[in-house]
């Protein structure tokens, strides 16, 4: 005696179809999206740049998953799981462009303070630059045009 197959269901849900990996994804794509660009246009919110970061991290592991699973499966769909990966990689690249600057300490510095205060903290002639192009137009008057012939 042999046992058929049950038969295939043709109405079945299409949240059923990924697991809800694709859901999934694309909301963490979107809210890391959503936040990286936030904190990018509005200064003072750095905490939602880790937020995209985090977030988008989640995203890429839940879009990859999802994608991988719809990639061996004919019958699950994958364009959630994409656009989630994809969306929640943008989100990782704005969190990380945000974040990443700041935890090596590069571009930030002098941020908020005088020339004076900004030379007397300089250790180093790159730091000193960096004061020099903050405050570009008390540099000019005090010391000279820097890049002007000294003639």
């Amino acid at each position: 005696m042999t046992s058929a197959s049950p038969p295939a269901r043709q109405g079945a849900d299409p949240r059923e179809r990924d697991g809800g990996l694709g859901t999934g994804a694309l909301a963490l794509g979107l809210v890391a999206t959503g936040t990286g660009l936030t904190a990018a246009l509005w200064s003072g919110m750095d905490w939602l740049a880790w937020t995209a970061l985090v977030l988008g991290l989640l995203g890429l592991v839940v879009g990859f998953i999802g994608a991988r699973r719809a990639f061996h499966d004919p019958h699950r769909n994958g364009a959630m799981s994409l656009s989630g990966f994809v969306l929640a990689l943008i989100g990782l690249i704005i969190g990380a462009w945000l974040v990443v600057p700041a935890l090596l300490g590069i571009g930030t510095f002098g941020e908020g303070l005088t020339l004076d205060e900004c030379m007397a903290q300089a250790q180093g002639q790159h730091e000193e630059r960096m004061c020099a192009s903050q405050h570009i137009d008390e540099y000019r008057a005090r010391y000279g045009d820097p890049g002007g012939s000294g003639g």
